[in-house]
């Protein structure tokens, strides 16, 4: 007789109903702890994708006093520059001296030092730009070979697009960092999910009817029961994404598994086997 093993026991119990209860033994703390970060994993790839897609970051929250600088008088000067292959033409220097720091285009690499002593500065070098804040450690963009400051109109636009070059520059740390904050926020939902509704499984042990002895045995269904929620939570994510519905269609995917469980056997091995002899009490496969 051919025993299937981990992980197929798994995906082979998040069918049906009858399977997720049955199924409830085969798994353990070891397998148990691997389900729960291979279903916050599976959320996990519509998320990298729609990252994947980012060509920008605002980094405006990160750098206020700097972007506080940029006003008309330095759109008008960024007018003025001419960027080949990603170097600054030699040209006049801009310095514009504000009360709260100051931004110069042009500045050769000894000045650059002398600009960066202020507690805020926006620096435009020959190769690259440096952006100064105040508590905030400074930062060194190099220009890419398409960066054009003369095509920049507004005040947003200079800001969207100095984001736009230190995102490409920073991509690998920020697309990281906010992946392994949402993988933290998605796994602690995760967790508070599955462990609280088998906690409330669990309760039903003191039931005459109830065969669910340990905790274990909850966790391992509450398990089953949110597979098949959570694949249907991926697939609508690559419809539209959006990480508070993915979430709910798991939630709700849970809670209609585990209500059409306890319809199907409430909760007990006698009935689940009764249920499966047929009407000329053969026996009728799951």
């Amino acid at each position: 007789m051919k025993i299937d093993k981990f992980p197929l026991t798994y995906f082979k119990n998040i069918w049906t109903p009858k399977r997720s209860f049955k199924g409830r033994h085969q798994l353990n703390w070891f397998q148990l702890i691997v389900v729960l970060l291979f279903l916050t994993s599976l959320l996990m790839v519509p998320v990298a994708l729609n990252y994947a897609k980012m060509e920008s970051y605002p980094i405006d929250e990160s750098y206020p006093e700097t972007f506080d600088l940029i006003d008309e008088s330095v759109v008008a000067a960024l007018q003025k520059t001419t960027i080949v292959n990603g170097m600054l033409q030699p040209q006049t220097e801009v310095n514009i001296e504000t009360k709260n720091g100051n931004i110069s285009i042009g500045s050769s690499e000894e000045q650059v030092k002398q600009k960066l002593e202020e507690k805020n500065a926006l620096v435009f070098a020959k190769n690259e730009f440096y952006l100064k804040n105040e508590g905030v450690p400074i930062s060194k963009v190099q220009y890419t070979k398409d960066v054009d400051l003369s095509n920049i109109q507004t005040i947003k636009e200079a800001k969207a697009e100095l984001s736009r070059q230190w995102f490409i520059q920073n991509r690998g740390y920020v697309v990281g960092s906010l992946m392994l904050l949402v993988f933290s926020i998605l796994f602690i939902s995760t967790l508070f999910i599955v462990f609280g509704s088998a906690f409330f499984l669990y309760l039903t042990r003191k039931s005459s009817f109830s065969s669910i002895q340990t905790y274990k045995e909850s966790l391992n269904v509450i398990e089953n029961a949110m597979g098949l929620s959570t694949l249907v939570a991926l697939v609508s994510a690559f419809i539209q994404f959006d990480i508070v519905v993915m979430l709910t269609i798991q939630s709700l995917g849970l809670v209609l598994m585990i209500l059409m469980v306890f319809y199907q056997t409430k909760f007990n091995d006698k009935v689940s086997l009764e249920n499966k002899k047929g009407i000329l009490g053969g026996k009728v496969n799951d």
